[in-house]
């Protein structure tokens, strides 16, 4: 299974980013690529916690929250695909206070479909161009926010 850790410095307190973590079901409001993200489960947002993003044209995914600590972790299961060269995944966002603002350790680990396989090269380097884009307007959007509540 193939698998990258992405690291990232955000300027904006851990509380903030964790914010824009829990609004699970609004991730197309800060997530390149994500052209409509809605939530498929009642209650609030915790461990067992479902949604569904699309990426139009290019399919779409069912994701389910495994672990929810708040303020640390999030992880995220991408348990079905459509159109995509990937079966399944699992996003790991770690959070924690740091260097004056948050440190963001993104762990990414995915499994290739025959398509994926079929084009394992191009495969890989679009999910972590792609995650890089997630982890981007992850930090993006924190400081945003930011920027916002200081005006």
């Amino acid at each position: 299974m193939p698998e990258f850790t992405i690291t990232r410095q955000i300027d904006a307190p851990l509380e903030t980013v964790w914010e824009v973590l829990n609004d699970f079901g609004d991730i197309q409001r800060w997530s390149p690529g994500v052209t409509y993200s809605e939530l498929t489960s009642d209650g609030p947002v915790a461990e067992g916690t479902t949604r569904r993003c699309d990426f139009a044209p290019f399919g779409g995914v069912l994701e389910r929250i495994e672990r929810h600590e708040s303020h640390e972790r999030l992880t995220v299961n991408l348990y079905e695909t459509s159109k995509l060269p990937i079966s399944g995944a699992i996003a790991d966002f770690n959070i924690a206070a740091g260097n004056g603002g948050t440190e963001l350790t993104l762990h990414y680990s995915y499994e290739l479909n025959l398509l994926g396989r079929l084009a394992k090269g191009y495969t890989d380097r679009q999910m972590r161009r792609g995650i890089g884009g997630l982890a981007k307007g992850l930090q993006r959007e924190s400081e945003r926010i930011v920027a916002g509540r200081s005006e």
